[in-house]
């Protein structure tokens, strides 16, 4: 007897935009994983910064917004590693006694340029920034824009950090660090015809797709094809009454219980 396979719709709503994957269901990866060959350590690197990204760019989407900041914090005489990572620890820290709100995601670059950190932030002011940064050194920022959806920068941030992280003597073992009061975007996942998975994306009223949103691939690793695109709110996000149908992929703790009351309408958005 013929085997039926579904596909998969993952949602994950984060602030403006809405993240949508649809993939083939984990019964075909078996047996296509079987069938793919040449899977390269650097294939696996580079679908695991994919997903780094996508990650993070759902993060910030979530949690920052028009005219929060991304600052860049550089020195005047380079540092070793050790002492830079004792340097952002620092800063970071008088700046929550100065700005209690804040609330920030951090990379160190090192590798092939003089060492400075990324940091996405908001809850301060620029000059409290400066005031805390300028014995060290020197302070660039730019005001995040307003359309809410921040994947380039998320791009952005990965690489800045693809080949530092994995270095045996990098006092950096995480791509990045966050304060312990973001919001963690949940993400839904429901069944559909795998038909779905070969037309053309559409957007909800209220929405569009940016065209550099939408990727067709083949996984490399397991073979199973997927497609992605973001939605992005033209305005505010519109509220509805309920969830969708749907599934949470994993229950977590980490949600903060605001957020999902704000978020929880925005799911009934996507009922395609």
């Amino acid at each position: 007897m013929k085997r039926s396979y579904k596909a998969i719709r993952e949602i994950c709503v984060a602030g403006k935009t809405i993240d949508v994957t649809l993939k083939l269901s984990s019964g075909i990866h078996t047996e296509r994983r079987k069938q793919k060959k040449n899977i390269t350590r650097e294939k696996v690197r580079e679908n695991n910064d994919r997903i780094a990204a996508k990650n993070l760019a759902r993060l910030l989407n979530a949690n920052f917004r028009e005219d929060d900041m991304h600052v860049t914090l550089t020195y005047k005489e380079a540092p070793s590693q050790d002492q830079a990572k004792k340097d952002r620890a620092a800063f970071i820290r008088k700046l929550r006694k100065v700005a209690p709100d804040l609330k920030y995601v951090a990379v160190t670059e090192w590798e092939h340029t003089r060492i400075h950190h990324h940091i996405v932030l908001s809850g301060c002011t620029l000059d409290q920034i400066d005031e805390l940064w300028q014995d060290k050194g020197y302070v660039k920022a730019s005001l995040l824009d307003y359309t809410g959806e921040y994947s380039q920068l998320a791009d952005y941030l990965i690489k800045e950090t693809t080949r530092t992280f994995r270095r045996q003597d990098s006092a950096y073992k995480r791509r990045y660090s966050c304060s312990g009061n973001l919001v963690r975007p949940v993400v839904k996942r429901e069944e559909i015809s795998i038909s779905d998975l070969f037309e053309d994306p559409e957007p909800i009223p209220g929405y569009y797709i940016p065209k550099d949103s939408i990727r067709r691939y083949e996984h490399p690793v397991t073979g199973i094809e997927h497609l992605e695109y973001v939605m992005v709110a033209l305005g505010e996000p519109r509220k509805y009454k309920s969830w969708p149908r749907g599934k949470k992929v994993k229950s977590t703790e980490y949600f903060r219980p605001n957020y999902e009351e704000s978020q929880e309408d925005l799911f009934d958005l996507v009922d395609f």
